[in-house]
């Protein structure tokens, strides 16, 4: 196992979209299908860190980038981590854990749910990912494009890029 501290950058676009992630498998796939991409106005969230890679060698190792988050993402107090199997690449794992708390799971065409626990309460989440590009092996970046809808609330479309800074 290999662990090395690295500064990264991470750049954030979200975008509020009319889609409701919770709707039946069909209902979705009809929603998704005339996604056109982009909506007007986007909010921009730009940090720059230093967090710890760890890279486990061998059949089912695994790779994390793990960094605390700061006021900017509103989650000041949690620690995340971005994780998946060396050999599957294209499910990606990120974890919140601290003063907020949950586990998402990237797979491009997949939807899953999750908990987001908060101070205040705990939240019902739906993802949908779009794309995974993970590319950290070869050049450190990973691009994450996905919408999430917390269960009552406007969906939104994050594209979410990582990058590890050299």
């Amino acid at each position: 196992m290999r662990e090395q501290e690295v500064r990264i950058r991470i750049k954030s676009i979200l975008h509020e979209v009319e889609a409701s992630l919770f709707s039946k498998e069909e209902e979705l796939e009809a929603l998704l299908s005339v996604f056109t991409g982009e909506a007007p106005d986007p909010e921009i969230l730009e940090i720059n860190s230093v967090g710890k890679l760890t890279v486990e060698d061998g059949e089912g190792g695994r790779t994390e980038i793990r960094y605390d988050e700061t006021e900017v993402t509103g989650m000041s107090g949690a620690t995340t981590s971005v994780s998946f199997v060396n050999n599957t690449p294209g499910i990606v794992s990120m974890i919140r854990e601290g003063s907020v708390s949950t586990a998402l799971v990237f797979e491009k065409g997949k939807r899953h749910h999750c908990i987001y626990n908060t101070p205040i309460m705990p939240f019902e989440v739906c993802v949908h990912t779009l794309q995974v590009d993970n590319r950290l092996m070869e050049d450190g970046t990973l691009d994450l494009d996905y919408i999430v809808e917390i269960r009552g609330a406007q969906a939104e479309r994050t594209q979410f890029h990582l990058q590890l800074l050299r």
